[in-house]
C-alpha cells in the first residue's frame, strides 16, 4: 500500500511533465465534438444555459418541485432556490458519468498508442476526464454569475449582508480538486480492467444508471435524512452515505447554500478526501502495474 502511494505521488510530475501533449489531446478532443456543427464554439456555452433553463422550468415551473432553506434572502424562494439546487447535481453528476463511462474503454479504443513503448497511457484517462472537467467548469462558469447576481440583488439587506451568503463559493476549489483526484482514480481502474474483462464496458453505463437514482441529484440529503428518522429506516441513511456522491454533493451544494450560520458539512469533507485519496491510489496503483502488459492484450 506504501509503494502504491508512492508511486501516485509521482502522478503530477508526470502529468506536469506532458503538459503540451495533455492540452493538445484536450483541445483536439473538444474541437472533434463540436466541429462541424452549425453552432460550433457555441455548444460548450449554450449546452449549460439550455440545462440550466430546463431544469428550472421543468421542475420549478411543471413539476413544482421546491426546495427551500432557512436565511436565504427573502425573494430568493422557490424557483430559484430548485434551479441552484439541480443545476450543481446535474453538472457535477455528468462530469462523474461521462468521465467514468469514456475512460473504461480507452485503452482498448488506442491500442495503436499503447503498443508505442514511449508513449505514457496514463494520459488516456487523464484528457478524457480533464476534457469532462473542462465542459463541467465552463457550466459552473456561466452558472455562478446568474447566482451571485440573484442573491445581491433579491435580498432585503445591504448588499454587504447579502454578500454574506456567498461566503460558500471560497471553497468551491476543494471539491473540485477532491472530485478530480475521485474521478481521475476510478477511470483509471475501469480503463486498466476493461482490458482484460471486456464486458465491463458494457456493465458500466447500466451500473451508472443505478448509481444516478441512488445518489441525491434530484432530491435533497435533508429529505433523506428526514424519510430514515421518520421510518425508523437508520440503515437507508447509512447504506445513502456509503455512497461517495452523497459526500461529494453536500460539499458542491454546500458552497452554493452555505450560509452565515450554517455548518459546513465538515464530515463529508473528511469521508470523500479519504475515499478519493484511497481511490486515485489504488486506480493508479492498478494502472501503473498492469500496464507494461497493456500491449500484449490489446
Amino acid at each position: 500500500m506504501i509503494s502504491a502511494f508512492v508511486t501516485a505521488c509521482r502522478f503530477p510530475a508526470l502529468a506536469l511533465h506532458h503538459f503540451d501533449v495533455l492540452r493538445a489531446f484536450v483541445v483536439r478532443d473538444l474541437k472533434a465534438r463540436y466541429e462541424g456543427s452549425l453552432l460550433g464554439r457555441i455548444w460548450p456555452v449554450f449546452q449549460p444555459l439550455l440545462l440550466l433553463g430546463v431544469y428550472g422550468l421543468v421542475f420549478s415551473g411543471m413539476l413544482g418541485v421546491q426546495f427551500t432553506r432557512k436565511g436565504f434572502p427573502p425573494l430568493v424562494g422557490g424557483p430559484f432556490v430548485t434551479t441552484f439546487f439541480m443545476i450543481t447535481g446535474i453538472l457535477v453528476w455528468t462530469c462523474t458519468v461521462e468521465s467514468v463511462n469514456r475512460c473504461c474503454p480507452i485503452v482498448v479504443e488506442n491500442a495503436n498508442l499503447i503498443k508505442k513503448v514511449a508513449f505514457p497511457s496514463e494520459l488516456l484517462p487523464t484528457y478524457a476526464i480533464l476534457t469532462s472537467f473542462v465542459q463541467m467548469l465552463i457550466g459552473f462558469a456561466l452558472f455562478i454569475p446568474f447566482y451571485v447576481t440573484v442573491m445581491l440583488v433579491a435580498g432585503k439587506g445591504t448588499l454587504a449582508e447579502n454578500a454574506a451568503t456567498l461566503s460558500g463559493l471560497a471553497w468551491l476549489p476543494v471539491p473540485i480538486v477532491l472530485h478530480l483526484l475521485f474521478t481521475l482514480g476510478l477511470g483509471m481502474l475501469l480503463g486498466a480492467i476493461n482490458v482484460y474483462v471486456r464486458d465491463l464496458q458494457q456493465m458500466v453505463p447500466l451500473a451508472t444508471l443505478i448509481w444516478m437514482f441512488f445518489s441525491p441529484i434530484f432530491y435533497s440529503l435533508q429529505n433523506i435524512e428526514e424519510m430514515a428518522r421518520i421510518n425508523g429506516a437508520g440503515w437507508l441513511l447509512t447504506a445513502m452515505k456509503a455512497n461517495p456522491l452523497y459526500h461529494l454533493l453536500a460539499l458542491y451544494r454546500a458552497c452554493f447554500v452555505y450560509e452565515k450560520g450554517d455548518v459546513f458539512p465538515y464530515d463529508s469533507l473528511a469521508i470523500f478526501a479519504a475515499i478519493a485519496v484511497g481511490v486515485f491510489v489504488l486506480g493508479y496503483g492498478c494502472f501503473h502495474a498492469w500496464k507494461g502488459q497493456f500491449a500484449d492484450e490489446v
